[in-house]
C-alpha cells in the first residue's frame, strides 16, 4: 500500500505515523481512536465491517479526513461492483459524491479488481 501512495503522489506521507489500534477488527479502528470527519461514524464503521467480511477490506491509512483501504478480494462481477458502488455513495465521501462527478456506471465498473479504495471528506 505504501508503494501506491508513492506512485500516486499522495501528499502528507512525511507526516505519517504508525499506530497500533486496540480493536478486534480493522473496521472498528476508527471508532476506537475517536476519528472524526464529515461522515456519520456508525454508518461508516458498519460499511467497513461489511466490506471487511465480503472483500477482505482493511483500513491501512488515515490522513486527516482521508481514509485508505486495502482490499484482498475486490468485486469480480458487475452485480457486486454495482452494489459496492452504491455503498460507496452511501459513505457520503466527497470524492465519491462530488469530486469528481463520475457517472455511476463508470465508477462501479472501475471497482472491478481494484485493490485500493480511498475516501475523503471536506
Amino acid at each position: 500500500m505504501l508503494s501506491w501512495f508513492i506512485e500516486t503522489g499522495q501528499s502528507g506521507l512525511d507526516e505519517c505515523r504508525l499506530m497500533l489500534v486496540p480493536a478486534r477488527r480493522s473496521s472498528d479502528a476508527l471508532a476506537s481512536i475517536g476519528w472524526s470527519a464529515e461522515v456519520p461514524l456508525p454508518l461508516l464503521c458498519a460499511l467497513l465491517r461489511s466490506w471487511e467480511d465480503r472483500f477482505g477490506a482493511r483500513i491501512v491509512a488515515v490522513l486527516g479526513s482521508e481514509l485508505h483501504v486495502s482490499v484482498a478480494r475486490p468485486p469480480v462481477n458487475a452485480e457486486h461492483a454495482n452494489l459496492l458502488a452504491l455503498e460507496h455513495v452511501l459513505s457520503t465521501a466527497d470524492n465519491i459524491v462530488d469530486d469528481p462527478p463520475t457517472p455511476f456506471p463508470e465508477y462501479a465498473m472501475d471497482l472491478l479488481g481494484r485493490t485500493c479504495w480511498s475516501f475523503w471528506w471536506d
